[in-house]
């Protein structure tokens, strides 16, 4: 009957053992959320940024194209 107790203890380390291990795991996926939530803010907002600047270049265009055709039909 002692291996039985002996295994049956062996059992439980390895089982509490691999409940850590689930923990540990559940935490780092939880981190791992925290961080990608976090990168995908900054995209975002990366994203908006360079969406803004596009606009304003593109207005900032316009305007010299206006300038340049008024420009051009003075000279005529």
């Amino acid at each position: 009957m002692w291996w039985r107790s002996s295994r049956l203890d062996r059992i439980e380390a390895n089982m509490e053992k691999m409940e850590q291990n689930m923990q540990r795991m559940q935490q780092n996926i939880n981190e791992l959320a925290e961080i990608s939530t976090a990168t995908n803010r900054r995209i975002d907002r990366f994203v908006e940024e360079m969406r803004e600047e596009r606009q304003k270049d593109r207005e900032r265009t316009e305007q010299l194209q206006r300038a340049v055709e008024y420009l051009l039909s003075k000279d005529n």
